[in-house]
């Protein structure tokens, strides 16, 4: 028999969607980021601030787990739920963060279409963490999830076709290593969007 709640612990999962929110934030702002190099600081500074408030509600989470006597679900798995989430927001601040020294003024198309990648992810994720609280919605979570790893396998592609044209195209030695490390930043955050992605599937299959 399907066990469709999970325990109630409302705080839990009020920070997971708060971090889900600003995860959404952040790689909207990267991928916003792409498209306006000329005033890229102002997105790094908006994304690293997303990733300082990652980091609070991360250490709040821990510190709930740590009062909370029954948990919603296993403690192994909320501390890699809320280490997944905020492993996320430090690679696209990371990546954010070479901007300002890397003095770009042009982008492959198929990196600003790998950063629209990467927010697709995040705002799938977004839906699954939002249901994760009542396992009535564990069909719509895997719809989510699997969007998830269809968007890392055009991601892939993505990156093979960029780099292969960055061998063919690039003769700036410097830029073409600037934006190889752009392309695999980027690949790692939606990455980890499908690493999440697969906690949570373990978690509904856990539980049901």
């Amino acid at each position: 028999m399907l066990k469709r709640f999970l325990p109630q612990e409302e705080g839990f999962f009020k920070l997971f969607q708060k971090t889900a929110d600003i995860l959404v934030n952040a790689t909207t702002e990267f991928h916003l980021m792409l498209k306006d190099l000329r005033n890229h600081q102002q997105y790094v500074d908006k994304i690293a601030a997303d990733e300082h408030e990652g980091d609070k509600l991360a250490h709040t989470t821990f510190e709930l787990m740590h009062k909370t006597f029954i948990t919603p679900f296993d403690r192994h798995d909320i501390h890699h739920l809320t280490s997944g989430l905020d492993d996320i927001l430090d690679v696209i601040n990371r990546c954010a963060q070479r901007f300002p020294f890397y003095e770009l003024n042009r982008l492959p198309e198929e990196m600003i279409s790998l950063a629209e990648l990467s927010t697709k992810c995040a705002l799938s994720l977004h839906q699954a963490v939002y249901r994760l609280h009542s396992l009535k919605d564990s069909d719509e979570i895997f719809k989510f999830c699997e969007e998830i790893d269809a968007y890392e396998s055009n991601a892939h592609q993505l990156v093979l076709s960029g780099e292969k044209k960055l061998f063919v195209e690039e003769n700036d030695f410097k830029h073409f290593f600037k934006l190889k490390e752009i392309y695999s930043q980027t690949k790692l955050v939606i990455n980890r969007c499908q690493d999440v992605g697969n906690i949570i599937k373990g978690i509904i299959l856990e539980y049901t």
